[in-house]
């Protein structure tokens, strides 16, 4: 997504990401077995470590998945006959101490200098934890979403007070590693890694009930999609990872990771939906693939075809997970041309017409709306379950963009679909990142002021706006003694003179509901208006049903606290 992200996938796809440092390790910390590029080992490797030994660690250390090993600790390894492994085998340019299963089907090494070879006694990986499944009858009242996991920064603060709100439901929504590669065994031991992180393990042990959805990284490769050559390899290491049952329909023909789960009695149903907004991508962008136009893709036609069933479905509450977010309306800062799904323009640019979007400009990369056409299709989907009575309340789950944010959009009347539907969005990304830039969203949820502070907070505060010739993107303390906005602004973008309010505080009623909480600490964790937290290192996300007072509260939670939320009826 990002181009730190890109130059990471460059070089793991040239093997050379062992070039980067490490820490220095005893053989003690090593994992028992480990697989890189392709062969599974028992010790050590220089492969790809220009001569160092290492090897895959048992707990990251400084935030380091591998280490170099000193070689005065690395035990001996014998054969199946009791023969001492050479220290070290050489072979093909590569040395290891212990054994490797390099162009061998069992793992072998060296027994002398002539060449000598035999096979070693195959070691059991050490068991993994496994993560828990959700039950159907069991009614949610807390859901809890996050994704970008990586092992850094305040991640196990975070991932700790996540476990202490004990969520009914926790989604994984992609980039629940950073594989970028085609090589499954590598694949397969970056997921093994995370089951082995001590924080994680202290996450399943919880067994907390879990979803998910994949992106770009965990998928495959940076922004990959159909073209991706392992997909169906991919699909099956994502079902292991995630523990999916035998009859799990996705582990036998179903291609894509997509899923549909009804999950409480009737009256207090919850209908959970993760979209695969990979497996059928089509390329979003010429350097990505050949552009298809107007026949680009995001879910290919028979995910569309279950996604429309689905929707069919009644329930009080839908929750639909989706790797890439969902509401921001499209980038205006490049050229039309440079968006695959462009072809001749016409429904390209009918679908933003028709969603009252031309003028728009939200995010520059990874959404929905870099392909109009699908993003339509979605909303009006979602438009006509709710107005033939099938949903109360509809919210997307997103992740991927390393930041928190919560977002409204209200998708026109049609005369195809029914009245005006509002649909939300919370976007939770992700733990140990951040991304504290200006991120530009006219769909993130409104903040409301009242009139020149009369308490009626039932106006909506316009960002940005210049205020003594500086320009603002949320609520400013300025010259008044309480957070306040223009709740209107001229062409230049310049605060009108007298229209102004306090911004809703904490616990204000709202046209929408009310505010549920703004932190003190707000001006701090975000670039931009409340509704963006993209300063706090690791974010996620929590929704709170109350079914007795038919509100949802939607929250942006940070290492330490509830940084905002806001709370809806239905």
């Amino acid at each position: 997504m990002k181009t730190i992200r890109l130059l990471l996938s460059i070089s793991t796809v040239f093997g050379s990401f062992h070039a980067l440092s490490a820490p220095e390790v005893h053989y003690d910390q090593c994992q028992n077995t480990f697989s890189y590029m392709g062969a599974s080992y028992q010790g050590t490797t220089d492969k790809n470590n220009s001569g160092s030994q290492w090897c895959y660690l048992k707990q990251a250390t400084d935030g380091s998945s591998w280490g170099n090993v000193r070689i005065e600790t690395i035990p001996a390894f014998t054969t199946v006959s009791g023969k001492s492994c050479k220290t070290p085998s050489n072979y093909l340019g590569e040395q290891f101490y212990g054994c490797s299963t390099r162009n061998h089907s069992a793992p072998w090494c060296y027994v002398d200098e002539q060449g000598s070879w035999e096979e070693c006694a195959t070691q059991t990986p050490d068991p993994l934890m496994s993560h828990t499944h959700p039950q159907p009858e069991k009614r949610l009242d807390r859901v809890a979403l996050g994704s970008c996991f990586k092992t850094k920064g305040d991640m196990p603060a975070a991932l700790a007070r996540l476990i202490g709100h004990k969520p009914d439901l926790f989604f994984w929504l992609g980039d629940n590693i950073y594989a970028d590669t085609e090589d499954m065994s590598t694949m397969r031991q970056k997921y093994d890694d995370k089951k082995r992180n001590s924080d994680y393990q202290k996450f399943l042990a919880a067994e907390i009930p879990v979803m998910a959805t994949w992106d770009d990284h965990d998928f495959g490769r940076n922004n990959d999609g159909k073209h991706y050559p392992k997909r169906a390899e991919s699909q099956l290491e994502y079902l292991r990872h995630f523990d999916a049952k035998a009859d799990d329909p996705r582990l036998n023909g179903q291609a894509g990771i997509y899923e549909a789960k009804m999950l409480g009695q009737k009256g207090e149903q919850t209908h959970v939906i993760t979209l695969d907004a990979r497996y059928f991508r089509s390329p979003t962008f010429s350097s990505y693939g050949a552009c298809e136009g107007d026949a680009t893709t995001i879910l290919g036609e028979q995910q569309w075809q279950w996604l429309e069933k689905e929707l069919s479905k009644p329930s009080e509450i839908k929750l639909i997970a989706s790797g890439i977010q969902v509401l921001p309306p499209l980038y205006q800062g490049r050229s039309r041309n440079s968006y695959c799904a462009y072809g001749d323009g016409k429904k390209f640019e009918q679908a933003l017409s028709n969603l009252q979007e031309s003028d728009m400009s939200g995010t520059s990369y990874e959404s929905w709306a870099e392909v109009p056409l699908e993003r339509e299709r979605l909303l009006r989907l979602v438009q006509k379950s709710i107005n033939t009575g099938n949903a109360k309340a509809v919210i997307f789950l997103s992740g991927d963009q390393h930041w928190g944010e919560l977002l409204q959009k209200e998708i026109p009347a049609s005369s195809e679909y029914g009245n005006m539907a509002r649909v939300y969005e919370v976007t939770a990304s992700g733990f140990g990142q951040n991304w504290p830039y200006h991120i530009e969203n006219p769909l993130r949820l409104p903040v409301y002021a009242d009139t020149k502070g009369d308490g009626n907070y039932n106006k909506q505060c316009k960002f940005p706006a210049k205020y003594a010739a500086v320009t603002y993107q949320g609520c400013i303390t300025r010259d008044h003694d309480k957070p306040w906005c223009y709740t209107e602004v001229d062409e230049s973008g310049n605060g009108v003179k007298g229209e102004w309010g306090n911004c809703a505080a904490s616990g204000a009623t709202i046209p929408t509901g009310q505010v549920g909480v703004v932190s003190k600490n707000i001006a701090d964790l975000t670039t931009s208006n409340r509704h963006l937290i993209n300063k706090s290192g690791s974010n996620y996300g929590m929704l709170d049903i109350d079914w007795q007072k038919r509100t949802i509260k939607m929250s942006i939670e940070t290492a330490e606290e509830e940084a905002v939320s806001t709370i809806i009826t239905f």
